[in-house]
């Protein structure tokens, strides 16, 4: 079994402030679980040295911004070397392990400019090209495995809509890659504070969508997770392991990503 989890970075509103929406999956084979969760629980016990430390939930928007962290009992007076740290701690153990990442890039200025008013909600739209990248690469590595799939938490109203939409997708018109029968069950829903790999996956999908926003490949904590994303046969990441919606517009909104994600092959 492979255990797939889901955050995302930015704001899903056309007329939010951000150009770009970012759903990133971090998976897993489930016989490392266990070793993965420990190996979090003691870098936060090393951390905070508290009761309990080991469930304090971290957060990128709480690590980047001070006045955010101000509002977070455990993270309000950590010194900065503890803060960072922790951070490099976090990417340390993602890049250290045998996970992978599977993210799509919703450019939603692009959307709008080639559908309008009849624009799909960007995290319908990122789903279910999300879950056809993680189905091809079970396919493609792990054909004979199956993969559960859980996100964070939400409105009730937004999460049935994201499982109404998958089931309706799986049981009748299939999406567009149609074996999604290596993901079991529904669209499972866990409360990322009390999860390790949702505040996993939560920090790589900022670095993703930062790298877009500034068009920067060069971006520190993306760079440093690059290794880990998913490759097709020619060890492409490009269209595996980050896929950018709509694709004919990479090169116009991002030229230096476009040109760095066309070169880049995985060792």
């Amino acid at each position: 079994m492979y255990f797939f989890y889901i955050d995302e970075s930015d704001e899903i509103d056309y007329n939010s402030k951000g150009k770009y929406f970012v759903y990133n999956a971090l998976g897993f084979d489930s016989k490392i679980w266990r070793d993965l969760n420990n190996q979090v629980n003691t870098l936060k016990s090393k951390i905070f040295s508290k009761p309990l430390s080991s469930i304090f939930e971290i957060k990128s928007h709480w690590i980047r911004h001070p006045e955010a962290r101000k509002k977070v009992p455990y993270l309000a007076n950590l010194p900065d070397n503890k803060l960072k740290q922790l951070s490099l701690g976090m990417f340390n153990i993602i890049t250290s392990n045998d996970l992978v990442l599977i993210c799509i890039v919703v450019n939603k200025d692009a959307m709008l400019k080639q559908y309008g008013i009849n624009a799909s909600k960007p995290n319908l739209f990122a789903m279910e090209y999300l879950l056809e990248k993680i189905s091809l690469f079970m396919d493609f590595h792990n054909s004979d495995r199956q993969a559960i799939v859980m996100m964070d938490k939400f409105s009730d109203e937004s999460e049935q809509l994201l499982n109404k939409a998958h089931m309706l997708q799986i049981n009748h018109s299939g999406y567009t890659w149609k074996n999604l029968k290596i993901i079991v069950e529904n669209l499972l829903f866990v409360d990322s504070k009390y999860n390790n790999f949702i505040q996993l996956t939560d920090l790589c999908a900022y670095s993703i969508m930062r790298a877009f926003r500034d068009d920067n490949p060069e971006y520190p904590f993306f760079k440093k997770i690059i290794s880990k994303f998913a490759a097709d046969q020619s060890n492409m990441i490009i269209n595996s392991g980050i896929t950018y919606k709509l694709k004919e517009y990479l090169k116009i909104h991002n030229p230096r990503m476009d040109k760095f994600l066309n070169e880049y092959v995985k060792k």
